[in-house]
């Protein structure tokens, strides 16, 4: 597949992805859960394995409020350091994007019980789409796209697969934890794939759209391209 061909095939995942995205945010505004969500959610909280839970706990932590920027700037220090201050600055665009699901809970749906009961919504403590799903979407996403770009060979490979593990693994975890219906991480997912896709379609062309211009010249110094 050449790079036109994978152009157009992202650019379509992208278009069906937040199209699915919004049809889903409008099917999740009613009062109850989606059919199917509850059993998939017992499901899933019955068929994961208990060894999982001490990984859980450890994505919880990582992952709250107070902790997820301290391990983003962590994140940013290694990537500059590995690879340079541009692909750091493309991480901390990515990064900056998932702010954007901490103003306010697209749809007021509350989180399930551990009897998975439908309750009532409480603003901050919501719901729909999951954070969680969109910042490691997007934040471990984009250093797998790093990781192939700049770390060639086995070990890039190695690198973006483990990245795109913990995607899974966190995504999963939500569902089976009963810390969301799986429709706020479906939603969380949908809803982070085009910027995902965006990132991957302007890292690479940012570079030589800063070098062809010179007023430009300062910050592709700054950025190191």
């Amino acid at each position: 597949m050449d790079t036109s061909d994978r152009v157009r095939l992202g650019g379509t995942i992208g278009v069906a992805s937040a199209c699915l995205g919004l049809v889903l945010t409008l099917a999740v505004r009613g009062d109850g859960p989606l059919p199917g969500e509850v059993g998939l959610s017992r499901w899933a909280h019955d068929k994961t394995p208990g060894f999982l839970d001490p990984v859980a706990g450890l994505l919880d932590a990582l992952l709250t409020d107070l902790a997820a920027p301290a391990m983003f700037v962590v994140l940013l220090a290694l990537v500059w350091r590995a690879w340079g201050r541009y692909p750091a600055a493309v991480l901390a665009v990515a990064g900056a994007a998932t702010g954007l699901t901490r103003v306010a809970d697209l749809v007021q749906r509350p989180r399930p019980t551990p009897s998975l009961r439908w309750t009532d919504y409480s603003f901050g403590s919501g719901g729909y789409p999951s954070g969680h799903a969109i910042f490691v979407v997007l934040v471990f996403g984009t250093l797998a796209l790093l990781a192939r770009r700049h770390l060639p060979g086995p070990a890039g490979r190695r690198l973006a697969g483990a990245c795109w593990a913990l995607v899974v693994l966190a995504c999963w975890l939500r569902i089976s934890r009963l810390e969301h219906w799986p429709a706020d991480v479906l939603g969380g997912i949908l809803l982070a794939i085009p910027a995902l896709l965006a990132v991957a379609w302007l890292e690479p062309r940012i570079p030589g759209r800063l070098a062809d211009q010179r007023r430009f010249s300062l910050l592709s110094r700054v950025l190191g391209v």
